[in-house]
């Protein structure tokens, strides 16, 4: 899986999301008579001085320095400084049948997440800081209307030559927030449901589909009447500690935690309800009891995934993986990214069940990258056309952005499916593409549009309280506390988190 802002997002990830009536109730408040980006265009020098901050050094250090000088060369007279916090994890790649595996290991480090959070909010607040952050941990809601960061909507409709239509437009709009759009999103991903089709019965099959959206818990129903006790599971997961409690933890994030009204409901009976119910299906059968959580907490997390052989009706998957359901079959020099846990099992018949959606039908997205501006930069000019510069087709090309995340650039979307499939993106040898897999290829294309056009809400989270959440969730794997402790210790503490 990606590193780890990718692996704080999956374990308590989703989702603050906007409905489409929200959405234009925030963006026709964000005009007003006057649009303060105007000044900030009227000037057409692009030169000076800017610094560009991120935290997570693997994924945005050789993107940022590759831009940086990129940036310098066309506009000669800007200077852009990229700092990184993170330390760098280890990577290691090795031959596989005919691709290339990567593994990527980092040492989960709170403490400097909660220190280079800490000193952004000190510069924000004296006035100070970086002129563009990347928005990979910061608490946005901290942010967002307080006047510390740019709403970038201002920018797109003073600036007329950014072009909304050559970038995926549901995705922007799904990033408005509290009355604006604090982020500019560099490319997105988004989970979905395979199924698998020797299980599946007929009827149940002709639910699904690319335009199709479930919640974990709608498959689940769907396929109760189908189980039969002793075969396979309805439905593999992550075969760690939190398994499928995690991924429904993402699915119910809002009504457990509200960031906009700064609310957390721990003790209410909603988290208790969840980690029961889903104990329950394992204990029915219905997912992998190490998965699910057993009456044994260390044999839990000693729980590995199932073996390959292993027939699931479901698999949550991501959309970094969606390609290999078109191109199985077909050799190609291309990169393979493992996931860490994840249980597939066989894969041979999976089909498109449809995209994961949360409880109240939202279909979030998650991003790699994305920017935004500090409000008290002296060259705010200067952060726009860079940003604007990070998505144009010669940079959400670049071999340093991430090989798992698609462009929201419309224009090269496809353009990097085809390299990444290839080994390209990464720098291989690449073959020339036969008719099979320019086919394969189109079909691809046409399912990631097809899914992607339900997206409509955004991936809000916080890091200080997924740091939280996780921190006190191994006292109640290990045993040492009931889940009712364990509610109340997190209801405290975010509660506090949340009145600073």
């Amino acid at each position: 899986m990606m590193m780890n802002k990718t692996v704080l997002s999956a374990l308590m990830g989703t989702a603050l999301a906007l409905t489409a009536l929200a959405l234009a109730a925030c963006r026709g408040s964000a005009g007003g008579a006057e649009n303060p980006a105007e000044a900030v265009l009227q000037d057409g020098r692009i030169d000076g001085r800017i610094t560009v901050s991120a935290y997570d050094s693997m994924a945005y250090r050789a993107f940022l320095e590759e831009a940086a000088r990129r940036f310098q060369e066309k506009y000669p007279g800007t200077t852009v400084q990229v700092e990184t916090a993170a330390a760098m994890p280890e990577i290691r790649t090795a031959e596989s049948g005919g691709g290339r595996v990567m593994s990527v290991t980092s040492a989960d480090d709170p403490q400097s997440r909660s220190d280079y959070i800490s000193r952004v909010n000190t510069n924000l607040m004296s006035g100070k800081g970086a002129d563009v952050y990347a928005i990979d941990i910061l608490p946005l809601q901290k942010y967002a209307g307080s006047g510390q960061l740019e709403n970038l909507d201002n920018y797109i409709r003073a600036d007329s030559s950014f072009h909304r239509d050559a970038y995926r437009g549901n995705i922007i709009d799904a990033s408005y927030y509290a009355g604006g759009l604090y982020f500019m999103p560099m490319d997105y991903s988004f989970s979905y449901f395979a199924y698998d089709r020797t299980l599946v019965p007929a009827e149940l099959a002709a639910q699904f589909g690319t335009g199709s959206r479930f919640s974990t818990e709608d498959l689940v129903e769907l396929a109760k009447p189908f189980y039969q006790d002793g075969g396979p599971k309805l439905f593999s997961s992550y075969a760690s500690v939190n398994g499928m409690i995690r991924r429904r933890l993402d699915e119910y994030y809002q009504s457990i935690i509200d960031l906009e009204q700064k609310q957390a409901r721990f003790t209410d009976g909603r988290l208790a309800s969840l980690v029961g119910e889903t104990l329950a299906w394992g204990e029915a059968g219905y997912i992998p009891q190490s998965v699910s959580g057993g009456a044994n907490p260390e044999a839990l997390m000693r729980g590995g995934p199932p073996q390959p052989t292993d027939r699931f009706f479901f698999k949550p998957k991501l959309s970094s993986l969606l390609i290999s359901q078109f191109t199985r079959g077909l050799s190609a020099n291309r990169m393979m990214i493992s996931s860490d846990g994840e249980a597939q099992g066989v894969e041979d018949d999976d089909e498109i069940a449809g995209i994961q959606a949360n409880i109240n039908g939202i279909v979030p997205y998650t991003y790699e990258q994305a920017y935004g501006i500090n409000a008290n930069s002296p060259n705010k000019r200067t952060a726009w056309e860079f940003i604007k510069f990070l998505l144009s087709d010669e940079m959400q090309l670049s071999g340093a952005l991430s090989p798992t995340a698609m462009p929201i650039n419309n224009g090269v979307r496809m353009q990097k499916a085809e390299l990444v499939f290839t080994g390209a993106f990464m720098g291989r040898p690449s073959q020339p593409v036969t008719d099979a897999q320019q086919a394969a290829l189109e079909n691809y294309r046409i399912a990631v549009e097809a899914l992607s056009d339900q997206i409509n809400g955004y991936v809000l989270q916080d890091t200080i309280i997924n740091d939280m959440f996780m921190g006190e969730l191994k006292y109640y794997v290990s045993g040492e506390r009931s889940l009712e402790e364990t509610a109340r210790t997190l209801q405290n503490k975010v509660d506090l988190y949340l009145s600073e």
